[in-house]
């Protein structure tokens, strides 16, 4: 395994200096007719920083993509407030305070109360602990939008409810309770601007004017609120496809034994309780008084400094600075592509490939999102640097054929979510390494990739028509 593993590091280096040696090629030949310097040297930068993120060698730190950004980005001349725009983006101020926030849930102990304290309260049946998982999904979603942070305090409480209820390892049983512990800390919460890190980053892609003013919290909300019941619609089928071997025997006395086993609740956790408290409160009250999300989320984040729930050791060690560098990072592509004239030139060309799907939504939908699928297999980033490249292409997509350019962020984020292989989910692999052997059957997982690659496809049909009735197509 150690060889394999060696060798597949060694791969992914030699594969990774082949694309930065193109990078360095173009940027010096500056082949393209229609870029200036500035243009060919930024575009072959770019090229080197995204190999570096797909193929992550060495390490695999974002850090070296973004770092190469900078040094090319100076060297054709790009404005460094243009270089670093992203890390100005408001999406980065939502990213930033709510990691330290799910840091302080998962540091406190007080996420697994939560849920504990939920659970103590029912006779647990199947049907009970999917809907349970449902419920608590969107209680974490209002209070963080980092997806990670929620699966990675509900699967292994999951698991616990497993061990609890008898059920063998492998059995799919077991497989149901802590997929859908999973899945259901990241659908749900799409529908809503704030409730995933979707909302503030993939709109953040579109460019500056009238695609940014379309994308609205108001608006996200109209086109995407199907998510909700593409939740419920996948959970149930999930059940049918996984349909457990027997019933569970967990009584509400086992349930209410493993909540008293968290003891008494810590200063700590009051502390954070009283945060959670008041960012549900402010996200309730935002609609009546003059601030913002970023402003509510970073004043919870001061509140828990203050209350010392966060120390100055979690400042450096609470969350994954270097995902934070390579968000700032690709949210600053498209003051990058838009100064260094990528965008103009790549627009007549982007017209030309999109223009025989675009005459129709429907096809252009179901086209979209088997191109994404395709492009899900090449980048790893969960979708993260296919879709901000193709953002690009949303004023000329709504300009020329009048598609709402959060429709294209629909398809986007349905192929986003796709699990075939471990490499398109770091959360898979997150998940397993709490998890351990007492998780899900990787079978079962596979069987509920291929559920959600199908299911997807035909939920985007029904998109299509709930879109005509609410007046966005």
């Amino acid at each position: 395994m150690k060889t394999e593993n060696t060798r597949g590091g060694s791969n992914r280096l030699v594969v990774t200096l082949v694309c930065i040696l193109i990078g360095l090629i173009i940027a010096i030949l500056q082949p393209f007719d229609g870029l200036d310097s500035t243009g060919n040297i930024m575009l072959g930068t770019v090229i080197a920083a995204l190999a570096t993120w797909i193929f992550r060698p060495a390490g695999g730190t974002f850090i070296i993509g973004a770092a190469i950004v900078f040094l090319g980005g100076t060297i054709a001349g790009v404005p460094m407030p243009d270089l670093a725009g992203g890390f100005a983006s408001p999406a980065l101020w939502i990213l930033i305070p709510a990691m330290f926030i799910g840091a302080a849930l998962m540091k406190t102990g007080l996420g697994k109360r939560i849920v504990y304290a939920f659970f103590k309260r029912l006779n647990l049946s199947y049907a009970k602990i999917l809907l349970g998982w449902f419920v608590v999904s969107i209680l974490f979603a209002l209070i963080t939008p980092s997806a990670t942070v929620r699966f990675l305090i509900a699967t292994p409480i999951a698991v616990s409810v497993a061990d609890a209820c008898r059920l063998e390892k492998g059995s799919r049983g077991r497989s149901l309770i802590v997929i859908s512990a999973w899945l259901l800390n990241i659908f749900p919460s799409i529908a809503w601007m704030h409730g995933s890190l979707f909302g503030p980053v993939f709109s953040a892609f579109l460019p500056e004017g009238a695609m940014r003013a379309i994308a609205t919290e108001q608006m996200w909300f109209r086109v995407m609120a199907p998510w909700l019941l593409f939740s419920v619609v996948f959970i149930i089928a999930l059940y049918f496809v996984l349909k457990p071997e027997k019933p569970l025997t967990i009584t509400k006395d086992q349930l209410a034994k493993m909540y008293d086993e968290l003891g008494p609740m810590s200063k700590a956790e009051k502390g954070c309780l009283a945060v959670l408290v008041f960012i549900l409160v402010a996200l309730l009250l935002q609609v009546f008084l003059p601030y913002t999300t970023n402003q509510a989320i970073l004043a919870a984040f001061i509140l828990l400094l203050i209350l010392g729930v966060l120390s100055a050791k979690d400042i450096s060690s609470g969350i994954n600075w270097d995902t934070v560098a390579f968000f700032g990072a690709i949210l600053s592509f498209i003051h990058i592509f838009e100064v260094a004239g990528i965008t103009a030139w790549l627009s007549p060309l982007f017209a030309s490939l999109m223009e025989p799907i675009a005459i129709s939504p429907l096809l252009f939908v179901l086209a979209l999102y088997g191109i994404c699928v395709l492009i899900r297999f090449l980048d790893v980033s969960q979708g993260w640097i296919s879709s901000a490249i193709l953002a690009m292409s949303t004023p000329m997509l709504f300009n020329a054929f009048g598609l709402n350019p959060l429709i294209s962020i629909m398809v986007f984020v349905a192929a986003s979510n796709l699990f075939f292989f471990r490499y398109q989910q770091p959360w898979i692999t997150q998940v397993e390494s709490v998890c351990g052997d007492g998780g899900w059957n990787p079978h079962h997982l596979a069987k509920a990739s291929v559920l959600y690659a199908g299911l997807a496809a035909a939920f985007l049909v029904l998109c299509y028509f709930y879109w005509g009735l609410v007046g966005i197509l």
